[in-house]
């Protein structure tokens, strides 16, 4: 994850090189208009910021080999796979999270919420072992791509 960040962050930080991939974006017909910048104070914002990662990668390749940048990572397999599971690992905690912080929430309320998670972790770590990526969209993707090359 942190190459991620390092990555995305090296072209949100120089704004001659946010400029130049928001404009590769434009060009691309991109559905994303730009990039997240992340910071470590707010952890419920890696799993929003490595779904646009992942959706950008294509064009993060691209820009990083336009400035003679490394990108070996980003074409990694196995660092892909790990991405993909720990965006979707992100997005189940996060849907938690924001439970969590809902108003009024009583402690009983929360309480089910926090068991209802455990469970669901039994249920993911099950379907994993069984290779029933249904809950894992990113995961799924990332092997139904595999398939293909």
């Amino acid at each position: 994850m942190d190459i991620a960040f390092k990555i995305a962050n090296s072209i949100r930080s120089r704004s001659l090189q946010r400029r130049l991939f928001k404009l590769q974006l434009e060009e691309n017909d991109s559905q994303h208009c730009d990039l997240l910048l992340h910071t470590n104070v707010r952890w419920l914002s890696r799993g929003k910021f490595l779904e646009k990662f992942q959706c950008l990668r294509p064009e993060i390749i691209e820009f990083l080999k336009s400035r003679g940048d490394n990108y070996d990572w980003l074409t990694n397999n196995t660092w892909l796979q790990n991405l993909a599971f720990l965006t979707d690992i992100t997005a189940h905690l996060n849907t938690l999270n924001v439970e969590l912080q809902g108003k009024d929430g009583t402690i009983i309320e929360l309480l089910s919420s926090i068991n209802g998670f455990k469970s669901k972790l039994i249920l993911l770590k099950s379907q994993l072992n069984e290779s029933n990526l249904n809950n894992f969209p990113n995961l799924k993707d990332f092997f139904e791509k595999q398939k293909c090359t």
